[in-house]
C-alpha cells in the first residue's frame, strides 16, 4: 500500500546531485598553468549537464596564502583538510620537486595519513611529494621522462614508468609531463564520476579521453646524458646516415677497441646498444618522414633502411602504439591522399 501511495517522480525528473570533493595542494614551486590547469579542468566538469558536481578545495602547508613568483596564491585550508576529499591531486612542481617535498613536511604527513578511500593524483613531478610519504614504495609510478632517473635514485622503492602517460594502482594516478595533466584530470573524473562524463569533459576540451604513451615524445634511447666523448662520436656517425648497415666492427675500429668492448661502453653511456640505439633513431626519422614527405609508407621504410615493408609496419606499431598510416593521419594537418595509403 505504501509503494501506491507513494508520490510518482516526474518523467523529466533530474537525478541528484552527487558532488565530489576535490582537494588540490598549492606550494610556492608550483607551476601556475598546472594549478591552474587542474582548476579549470574541474570547475568545466561543473558546467556540464548531468548529476556529478566537483567542489575544490585549495590546500598550504600552513593553511595561508602562498607565495608564488606570479602572485599571492588564495587556499582554504592546510593539510589537515586533505582528508575531507575524494580525491587529492598535487599539480606540477616544475624541476622542484626535491625542494618541495623539503618544505613541506606537514602537507608530506598529511598525505600520507590519508584515510584508505581517499584517492590522490600527481601530476608530472608532483609525484615527488607523494613519493616523499614513502606510499609509493613497491608502485608503479611516472613522471616527466626527463626527471625520470633523477625520481628513480631519490626513491629507489619506487617503480618509475618513464615510457607511460599514466599510471594507476591502489587509487594512485600518477601522470608524465605537465599536458599530460589533462589526461590524469579526465581519469579521475571517469573514476569519481563516470566515462560519460569523463568523455564529455573530454570533449569540451577538444582532447581525447585516451591517448599514447609518453614514449611517443621522448628521445631516442641513448639521448645525450652521458659523458663519454668517444660513443658521442659514435652516436654522431651513427645519426649521420641511419639507413646504412651497421657494422660493429667499424665502429669498434672508429675508438681503436674490441666489438666487446664498445658493447660495453655504449650500453654503459647510454643504456642502449649500438644497434638499438640506430633502430630508434630510423623509427623517429620515419616519424617525421611520415609526418611531413610526400612518400608511401613502402617510401619511407627504404629511405630509413628498412627493406621489408611488413615488418618495419610491425616494428613501428610496437615502438609508436600505431600503424605508419595511423601516425600519418594523426600528426599530418593535410597531405596528399595519394601517398595516404599503406
Amino acid at each position: 500500500m505504501d509503494k501506491l501511495l507513494s508520490p510518482i517522480p516526474a518523467p523529466n525528473a533530474r537525478p541528484p546531485r552527487q558532488v565530489h570533493r576535490v582537494a588540490v595542494v598549492v606550494c610556492p614551486q608550483h607551476s601556475l598553468g598546472s594549478v591552474g590547469l587542474v582548476l579549470d579542468v574541474f570547475r568545466m566538469g561543473n558546467q556540464l549537464p548531468g548529476a556529478h558536481r566537483f567542489e575544490l578545495i585549495r590546500v598550504s602547508e600552513d593553511g595561508l596564502g602562498v607565495p608564488h613568483p606570479d602572485g599571492l596564491l588564495a587556499v582554504e585550508g592546510g593539510p589537515e583538510r586533505l582528508q575531507e576529499a575524494e580525491l587529492v591531486v598535487i599539480p606540477s612542481l616544475w624541476t622542484q620537486g626535491p625542494e618541495a617535498a623539503a618544505s613541506h613536511p606537514k602537507v608530506i604527513a598529511a598525505l600520507g595519513a590519508l584515510p584508505a578511500g581517499v584517492r590522490v593524483a600527481t601530476l608530472c613531478s608532483g609525484v615527488y611529494l607523494l613519493a616523499a610519504t614513502g606510499r609509493l614504495d613497491g608502485q608503479v609510478a611516472t613522471t616527466h621522462w626527463m626527471l625520470a632517473d633523477e625520481l628513480q635514485a631519490r626513491h629507489p622503492g619506487v617503480q618509475v614508468q618513464p615510457d607511460s602517460n599514466l599510471t594507476q594502482a591502489d587509487g594512485i594516478l600518477c601522470s608524465g609531463g605537465s599536458l599530460a595533466g589533462v589526461d590524469a584530470c579526465l581519469r579521475a573524473v571517469q573514476t569519481l564520476a563516470d566515462r560519460d562524463t569523463a568523455r564529455a569533459l573530454a570533449r569540451m576540451l577538444v582532447t581525447e579521453l585516451d591517448r599514447g604513451p609518453q614514449s611517443l615524445y621522448m628521445p631516442p634511447p641513448g639521448w645525450r646524458r652521458h659523458t663519454d666523448a668517444d660513443v658521442r662520436r659514435l652516436q654522431d656517425r651513427i645519426e649521420a646516415d641511419v639507413a646504412a648497415p651497421l657494422s660493429l666492427q667499424a665502429l669498434a675500429d672508429a675508438i681503436h677497441v674490441s666489438v666487446r668492448t664498445l658493447q660495453r661502453r655504449f650500453l654503459a653511456a647510454t643504456d642502449t646498444t649500438p644497434l638499438q640505439y640506430q633502430q630508434a633513431l630510423r623509427l623517429a626519422r620515419a616519424q617525421g618522414l611520415l609526418e611531413t614527405a610526400r612518400l608511401s609508407v613502402a617510401e619511407v621504410a627504404e629511405a630509413v633502411g628498412y627493406h621489408d615493408r611488413v615488418a618495419f609496419g610491425r616494428l613501428f606499431k610496437k615502438h609508436s602504439g600505431m600503424t605508419p598510416a595511423a601516425w600519418r593521419q594523426r600528426h599530418t594537418v593535410s597531405h596528399d591522399r595519394g601517398h595516404d595509403q599503406p
